[in-house]
């Protein structure tokens, strides 16, 4: 009987290993600079085209190789960094599985050029395929120089699958961004189409944190150091005055190598506990050290996985370690002298807090007060007279127009004020109640059908989005800053800025780029807090980048679902009535009230059968807990 089994021919295998080991661009990136670094380099450079698709080139300094090593590096399983399964237990390179250059030069046309100090002349290589199609002595400098065209131009099936330009090269800047921060001692340069993008001089890694990601981070990093046998840790967390969504700005690094550990992110988060806003998470840049025998990096092709050998001990300091930062960052911020309350209060079980004290103003009358506004302006111009009074009075007697949301309009309404009593009448037939607030988080109202609970959160979301998605209902309102505002980003975040710039103009901020990664802001929507200008334009530009556009419809229609999410009225924030009615007849107003933008439900409406069953009466009306 014949054989059905085949053995792959190796161009065949390559290629198949190549869809593991370099699934896309920036899987290519990291493993040439992993290779720079390797080779003792001190300075190296990396040059993208068109998102890496059209080339990857890494220039170094580092030692370079002989003729014959430059050819022997592109065969399967070539390394210099192993000769036996022992040496497994004792890695310190980046590389060593031998699979990468063999993997890229399947899929790719490389050209190598490198040379040794020792030697006169270097060597150059050409291969298409991982055929060898060129090999000449030339004239070169020390190091390496090789360069990556038209990935995957031999595997269609595996191009097409690539992302825009735009994201394929926000991919490759995570990767050069990690390699330069598990190596603040080595010169790193960045080029994206042949124009410069970074240029990370030599530095500690308090310096290469705020290269990368800007003066923001200047005075937020609080230094992490423990040194105890068997383990070392080092580097940074960020206050806790500063948080993103996600895990975007945590990095762990082990024996200079990026790992990603849910476990340990989880560990340092928990440190934060009670610290950061719901749904945040820490930024940080942590260093451990420890003898290579006691941890195994041979999982995965990506070695981005990693086991500890001893995970709880290693847990328990670094724990530790983070909350000491956090610690002496809290009393660091403490002025003695001062008589300032505590960054962070702590009551007893015990306490009891005192009762509120509520100031009357006697000459103050809500009922005088005009019907919502039509339009924002009008309403927050009306609000901003009235702020304060409603502040100090708070009258539970206050009752607002009632909304018919059933019809979606407003109800109109005769009130009449005799003395102290009030008495709000909505239709000649019945009076209805008002609507409310409830955990400073949802709005109630009743309606013909039942009752609608809001999440004021989502609705403000969608009322916002709405305003900005909607080029006839004018331009949206701004504020001007008391002085101009002057912000810094990292250089990714700084291209990103200038991208969208003009559409965020559109939606009420005014930006200037001022050179360098600084911006300045003469102007912002309405509602924003002067004090919040750089933290809220950072959230726009991660949560857009998160969910980046194709066309330049789609790209408005990102940015504006990035800034209503982020400018949207919060969960616990209390809302006056004027600011209740508002919303509420905003929302019931535009379109597709009952989902925002990012498709959260805005609504619930509990009819009279949803009531009795969460009541748990029958239809009779019986209760049917009593037998």
């Amino acid at each position: 009987m014949d054989s059905v089994i085949n053995i792959l021919p190796e161009n065949v295998a390559n290629q198949i290993a190549a869809g593991e080991v370099v699934n896309r661009p920036a899987a290519a990136v990291k493993e040439l600079l992993e290779n720079a670094v390797d080779a003792g380099a001190d300075r190296i450079e990396l040059h993208l085209t068109d998102g890496g698709r059209t080339l990857i080139q890494v220039v170094d300094n580092g030692c370079g190789m002989s003729s014959e090593d430059a050819e022997r590096c592109f065969m399967p399983h070539a390394t210099s960094k192993l000769s036996n399964a022992d040496d497994l237990r004792h890695i310190r390179t980046m590389g060593f599985r031998g699979e990468a250059l063999a993997s890229i030069a399947a899929v790719a046309q490389v050209e190598l050029q490198t040379r040794r100090e020792q030697d006169e002349t270097g060597t150059r290589l050409c291969i298409e395929g991982n055929k060898t199609t060129l090999k000449e002595s030339c004239a070169c400098a020390q190091g390496t120089n090789i360069c990556v065209r038209n990935l995957y131009f031999n595997t269609p099936a595996r191009r097409q699958f690539l992302k825009s330009d735009e994201i394929e090269y926000r991919y490759a800047e995570e990767e050069f961004n990690r390699i330069a921060l598990s190596q603040p001692g080595i010169c790193f340069q960045l080029y994206r189409n042949e124009q410069k993008i970074n240029h990370l001089e030599t530095s500690n890694l308090n310096r290469r944190i705020i290269q990368i990601f800007g003066k923001s981070f200047e005075n937020r990093l609080l230094k992490v150091s423990e040194d105890v046998p068997g383990l070392k840790v080092a580097g940074y967390v960020c206050s806790p005055d500063y948080s993103v969504k996600g895990r975007g700005k945590q990095y762990l690094f082990v024996n200079r190598r990026i790992i990603r550990h849910g476990g340990i992110s989880n560990l340092i988060e928990k440190a934060y506990q009670g610290l950061l806003p719901e749904g945040k998470s820490p930024a940080f840049f942590i260093h451990l050290e420890m003898p290579p025998q006691e941890i195994d990096v041979n999982i995965h092709p990506s070695k981005t996985e990693i086991r500890f050998k001893n995970q709880d001990f290693i847990c328990k300091v670094l724990f530790a370690a983070v909350k000491f930062a956090l610690g002496v960052n809290q009393v660091d911020r403490i002025d003695f002298e001062s008589g300032q309350p505590l960054p962070y209060q702590y009551r007893s079980k015990s306490y009891v807090p005192p009762m509120p004290k509520v100031n009357l103003h006697p000459g103050y009358n809500p009922f005088t007060n005009p019907a919502p506004a039509s339009t924002e302006q009008d309403y927050r111009e009306a609000y901003a007279r009235n702020f304060a009074l409603m502040q100090e009075n708070m009258q539970v007697n206050s009752a607002p127009v009632q909304l018919n949301l059933d019809g979606v309009e407003e109800v109109q309404a005769d009130t009449k004020s005799e003395g102290s009593d009030t008495k709000l009448t909505a239709s000649p037939a019945a009076e209805e109640p008002r609507i409310f607030q409830i955990f400073n988080s949802y709005i109630i109202t009743p309606l013909k059908s039942g009752l609608a609970v809001i999440d004021q959160q989502a609705a403000s979301e969608r009322v916002l989005f709405n305003s900005y998605d909607e080029p006839e209902s004018g331009s949206v309102p701004s504020q001007r800053t008391l002085f101009p505002q002057t912000v810094e980003f990292s250089a990714s975040q700084t291209r990103l800025l200038q991208e969208i710039k003009e559409d965020l103009c559109s939606l009420g901020w005014e930006i200037e780029w001022i050179g360098g990664n600084s911006f300045m802001v003469n102007a912002m929507p309405q509602g924003v807090e002067e004090s919040r200008t750089q933290d809220i334009l950072e959230e726009i530009l991660s949560d857009y980048t998160g969910n980046p556009a194709q066309t330049d419809s789609e790209k408005r229609q990102k940015i504006s679902m990035a800034a209503a999410k982020e400018l949207a009225i919060k969960h616990g924030t209390p809302l006056s009535q004027e600011e209740i009615l508002y919303l509420t007849n905003q929302l019931f107003s535009g379109k597709e009230p009952e989902f925002s933008p990012s498709g959260k439900r805005v609504l619930r409406i509990l009819d009279k059968s949803a009531l009795e069953s969460l009541l748990n009466r029958s239809a009779t009306g019986n209760n049917s807990e009593n037998v």
